[in-house]
Parts: C-alpha cells; structure tokens; sequence
C-alpha cells in the first residue's frame, strides 16, 4: 500500500482560499474608502481601486489605492489645504474585520 501525497492540490487550496480573503479585505477598504472621500468632481473617489497579486510564493498582498495625482495632497493635506483622510480610516475603521477574515481562511 502506497502513500498519496496530496500536498499539491492543499497548497493551491490555501492559495484560493488566501486570496479570496484578502480580495474580501480589500472589497471592504474600498467601499469604506468611496464612502469617505471628499467629493468635487468625483474624479478621486472614482479612481479608487483595489488588486490582489502574489509577490513572492505562498506570499500575496491586497492594495487600496488611487493613482490620481493629487490624492495624496487629500490623503495627507499640504501647507495650504487641511488633510481628508479617506484611505486610512478606512483600513482603520475595518482592521478587526480584516483580521477575522484573515484568521478564518487560514
């Protein structure tokens, strides 16, 4: 009687099971993230986004972000502007959540 290794099909198992966790988490940061940001033209809260990608094995990352240009002036303030933060209270607000998301996929 031989031995079945299984190892392969558990690793992508956790794999999928990891990323969707972490592509919940992010879901959830964006939405808080829309709710939050200061509107003029909408172009700010529009751009928020999120990615899941893997940046090494078995090591994957979530990301909440915008890439327009003046989001961080928003984010953080300048000498002229008072700062409305978005971003992080978002991931604040919802990090026992992420936790518990995280906790029960692993």
């Amino acid at each position: 009687m031989g031995v079945k290794w299984y190892g392969e099909r558990v690793i992508n198992q956790v794999d999928t099971k990891i990323q969707a966790a972490i592509m919940k988490c992010v879901l959830i940061v964006e939405a808080d993230a829309k709710r939050n940001c200061p509107v003029d033209t909408g172009r700010l809260r529009a751009s928020i986004s999120h990615e899941v990608i893997k940046i090494a094995d078995d090591v994957y990352q979530g990301r909440v972000g915008t890439n327009v240009h003046y989001a961080p002036h928003v984010e953080l303030g300048t000498n002229k502007m008072a700062a409305q933060p978005y971003l992080r209270p978002a991931l604040e607000k919802n990090r026992a959540k992420i936790e518990t998301i995280l906790r029960a996929a692993l």
